[in-house]
């Protein structure tokens, strides 16, 4: 296995999407203009196909949210998810400071591997919200 800290191609992209159950069909140029404007991208591959990803956007400086932790069916519990999210902490820990707000939505039971990485369900006065389409 190798993990990169570039892109992979739109196709992979979504190819991954439905390999790892994530779903939700994405088109071939906005896929490539998402990922080209992700602040931070981890890509896991195994002989050439990509297996694992994730990604962090936002403005680099105040905002940040984690997006698109995904990984291939076939290699799920083996703690590529947990590769992933160390590299990104990582990189919360080096380019970010006490002004940063991190966030991401979780998909359960994921919400328990975010919990290593400091993450926490918002206060009771606190909700996440969605805008509808």
């Amino acid at each position: 296995m190798e993990i990169l800290f570039t892109k992979p191609s739109a196709s992979e992209y979504i190819n991954l999407r439905k390999s790892s159950g994530m779903g939700g069909e994405k088109s071939l140029n906005r896929t490539e203009i998402a990922l080209k404007n992700s602040l931070f991208i981890v890509s896991i591959y195994d002989n050439n196909k990509l297996i694992g990803f994730g990604r962090i956007v936002g403005d680099g400086a105040i905002t940040y949210v984690v997006s698109d932790i995904m990984v291939d069916k076939s290699y799920q519990g083996k703690g590529l998810g947990k590769i992933i999210m160390a590299e990104i902490d990582k990189y919360f820990e080096e380019n970010c400071n006490e002004e940063a707000y991190i966030s991401l939505i979780a998909n359960k039971p994921a919400d328990k591997l975010y919990f290593k990485f400091k993450f926490d369900y918002l206060k009771d006065f606190e909700v996440a919200m969605k805008r509808k389409k």
